[in-house]
């Protein structure tokens, strides 16, 4: 939670609505994208008044692409390639 915080705080993560947008760069590799994912979803249902079970898309914050989604409480990485990691925070 004090991760998310920060990040929102720095402008790294916005959220608004159902829709979290990140930094790639976040996204290390298929098992921290899918924790994130988990991780974002929970401050979302608890902090930003979601409901459980519904969906959560994460876009890339410079693109605007859909590069996840939390449905049915199923995190899913879309569209990423971890060895893509060309732009910088």
């Amino acid at each position: 939670m004090t991760n998310v915080k920060g990040l929102l705080e720095k402008k790294l993560v916005q959220i608004n609505g159902n829709v979290v947008s990140l930094y790639p760069q976040l996204w290390k590799d298929q098992e921290k994208a899918v924790n994130w994912i988990k991780c974002l979803y929970i401050y979302c249902c608890l902090k930003k008044q979601i409901k459980a079970k519904q969906a959560l898309y994460f876009e890339d914050i410079a693109t605007k692409q859909i590069i996840g989604s939390m449905v049915n409480n199923v995190p899913k990485v879309i569209n990423f390639e971890f060895t893509d990691q060309t732009h910088k925070i």
